[in-house]
């Protein structure tokens, strides 16, 4: 009978243990966001640009920003250009215009881009492997020297 109460109470000292480790989606999580940093592309949790309705985009998307900063400012930009992913086809906001190039070679899971005068965005969902993730900085190094989606 000792020895029950024994393993209770270890299994009780274990247990906060235990449930402090990270999940195996944490743990992937990490090894995407670690392999994008180590190629010099900061990964910003936030909000996105604000994309109106008429682009049918799904509100409960939970989005992260893979961004490099621009080596050069580019004092064009009045403010953001936005591209988004709507039904499938990469269109840029708010002109809704189609857009051709790199971005259509973005994995399933990026859903905006966005274009300023100090850094280059992709926001996604983080799903696919390090693959995706080598597709999305590729994606963000072409768009680097860009001054815009037309």
């Amino acid at each position: 009978m000792s020895i029950v109460w024994i393993l209770l109470i270890i299994a009780v000292a274990i247990a906060p243990l235990v449930s402090a480790l990270p999940s195996e989606a944490q743990r992937y999580e990490a090894k995407v966001r670690e392999h994008a940093m180590d190629r010099g592309v900061i990964v910003k949790l936030g909000s996105t640009p604000d994309i109106p309705a008429r682009f049918r985009m799904p509100s409960d998307l939970s989005l992260v920003a893979y961004r490099r900063r621009r080596v050069d400012r580019h004092l064009s930009f009045d403010h953001p250009q936005v591209a988004v992913r709507s039904l499938g086809v990469w269109c840029s906001v708010p002109l809704e215009k189609p857009l051709t190039g790199s971005v259509l070679s973005l994995p399933d899971g990026a859903h905006i881009v966005e274009l300023s005068e100090d850094y280059v965005s992709v926001f996604w969902d983080e799903k696919g492997n390090v693959e995706a993730v080598d597709k999305v900085i590729t994606v963000i190094d072409s768009l680097v020297s860009d001054h815009g989606f037309e």
